[in-house]
């Protein structure tokens, strides 16, 4: 059987810290590592490179949803088979990709459940309120949408049209395998470091992204 080709995305802005740490802990894992550096001010992508990643960088901010996007594309041309998405930033452990590659058999999309109990309550009532709308619309029963962490099979990320820029992309990630009537699975994972992410005003962004998305069909 051919072993499948696994190229990890890594949208990246502002990560020097952790972005290098990050990168050389996935290799371990996977055939490749794309870091698109989002038109960083710092030495992300340099030090990204210089860890064994190929980096794609913008030169203009565009978003995290336009950062995934430019990973995706150029991790088809590469020809994955499967995509993992995996954040810059320390929140999530490279070491649970094997976990997710098992978790893709039989499936077409695994996405990482995050242990949000401990999180500002604020946070959580996003998050909830959030994954409410998401799964209303999209018809899913997914705990953690707004995960960041993610395996897809390269034939879903194919028929998938997204459009999001910026942090609706998680919306638009599981209004897209939902649509495509994808077999999703969850898993658990650990969030190490806490990072602030989406905001109030970006929770409600992401809500009328997923109204808009559902009405337009």
């Amino acid at each position: 059987m051919k072993k499948e080709k696994v190229i990890a995305v890594i949208p990246a802005y502002n990560e020097e810290k952790t972005v290098a740490e990050i990168v050389r802990k996935t290799r371990k894992y996977v055939d490749k590592v794309i870091v698109v550096d989002d038109c960083s001010a710092d030495r992300t992508g340099k030090l990204a490179k210089e860890a064994g990643a190929e980096v794609i960088r913008h030169e203009t901010n565009g978003g995290l949803g336009r950062s995934l996007r430019t990973g995706f594309e150029g991790a088809l041309k590469e020809k994955a088979d499967v995509v993992i998405s995996i954040d810059a930033d320390g929140q999530h452990r490279p070491e649970d990709i094997p976990r997710f590659l098992k978790a893709l058999e039989g499936a077409d999309f695994v996405i990482g459940k995050r242990d949000i109990s401990k999180y500002p309550a604020i946070k959580k009532f996003g998050n909830w309120g959030l994954r409410g709308l998401t799964n209303l619309i999209c018809g899913t029963k997914i705990v953690d949408t707004e995960s960041g962490y993610r395996a897809i099979r390269a034939e879903l990320l194919k028929k998938m049209h997204l459009s999001a820029e910026r942090y609706e992309i998680a919306v638009d990630i599981v209004y897209e395998a939902a649509k495509n009537k994808a077999k999703i699975r969850e898993i658990s994972i650990e969030s190490p470091v806490y990072v602030k992410g989406v905001g109030t005003l970006d929770g409600f962004k992401n809500g009328w992204f997923a109204i808009k998305k559902r009405m337009r069909g």
